[in-house]
């Protein structure tokens, strides 16, 4: 994503202290979105938009330590009314490819490479996502039962291997958690070759859900610079609701335009049907991009997105 620089050097007052600095960067999305499942009442077609800055700072030390953190500013359609509020933040510390941050923090599992990578459309979606509960980066403020929630995040990267592995506590104010709860422990692990990517991640406890077990394992192939080809296996922790989830997905380039699609099946026994399908296109606006999709779901519904969205 690319930065826009709000301040390259902060100023101190006191001679050799080292400078910092601020950034500003985010994103931008608006489209029209349809889903012929809605309730009876409710519209099948909307008006979606997403509007998000990230204000990052950072300090280097002289000794290389890069000590920085970040807060987030977000507003999305339908979030009952809210203005754009601030995220809980977090903050970090950096050295040679090693990173360990506290506060909000991505799980491991979340943060897997590929797990997100049948994704369609300007908002996102794909029914081959990860599905059950597990613990992500709060994009906006915690709950009033969240108030308390703690994360440690480490992560190392080194030619082509990615490690990470997180540690999240729904309550870090209390000495023992309610019988149901405890803390998040995810590991993910990721490695390129040439046009190869492994990807593999698991969260123990996901979402703080006691018990609540979670696996993932994906692949991908680039094929060339225009074309690639993955398949994702999700163990989605409790087998009955959530089920596992397998995916196979699919993008290749044409000049400014790039077509995508998936297949994914899902065993959780309130399906109407185990097996989804979507399939989308962006077109590349040099700057911007215009991109939709149509998925049909686990329930038999129809769901179409067309939209825009930029970065900056």
């Amino acid at each position: 994503m690319k930065k826009i620089l709000i301040a390259t050097t902060a100023l101190v007052a006191t001679a050799g202290v080292a400078a910092a600095d601020v950034t500003l960067s985010g994103i931008g999305r608006f489209g029209l979105k349809y889903d012929n499942s809605a309730a009876v009442g409710a519209s099948k077609t909307q008006l979606a938009y997403r509007l998000r800055f990230n204000i990052d700072a950072s300090k280097e030390t002289d000794s290389g330590v890069t000590f920085g953190g970040r807060i987030r500013m977000q507003s999305d359609y339908n979030s009952n009314g809210q203005t754009a509020r601030l995220n809980a933040a977090n903050v970090y510390a950096s050295y040679n490819g090693l990173k360990v941050t506290v506060g909000n923090v991505g799980g491991a599992y979340d943060d897997a490479a590929l797990i997100y990578n049948s994704e369609l459309s300007f908002d996102g979606t794909s029914f081959g996502d990860p599905g059950g509960n597990f613990y992500s980066y709060k994009t906006g403020a915690y709950a009033a039962a969240e108030a308390n929630r703690m994360g440690v995040n480490v992560a190392y990267s080194m030619a082509g291997i990615n490690l990470e592995a997180s540690y999240i506590n729904p309550d870090q104010s209390v000495k023992t958690l309610p019988a149901a709860q405890s803390s998040e422990f995810a590991l993910a692990a990721s490695y390129k070759y040439n046009q190869f990517t492994i990807s593999a991640a698991t969260a123990q406890n996901g979402g703080g859900v006691k018990n609540n077990d979670l696996y993932f394992l994906g692949a991908e192939y680039a094929v060339n610079d225009l074309a690639n080809v993955g398949l994702l296996y999700m163990d989605n922790g409790d087998k009955t609701i959530d089920g596992r989830t397998i995916t196979l997905y699919g993008n290749y380039k044409m000049d400014a335009i790039t077509l995508r699609g998936y297949v994914a099946n899902n065993n959780a026994a309130g399906n109407a049907t185990n097996t989804a399908f979507g399939i989308g296109a962006d077109y590349d606006l040099g700057g911007a991009t215009l991109a939709g999709g149509v998925e049909r779901g686990y329930a038999k519904e129809t769901v179409a997105s067309l939209g825009v969205k930029f970065s900056f």
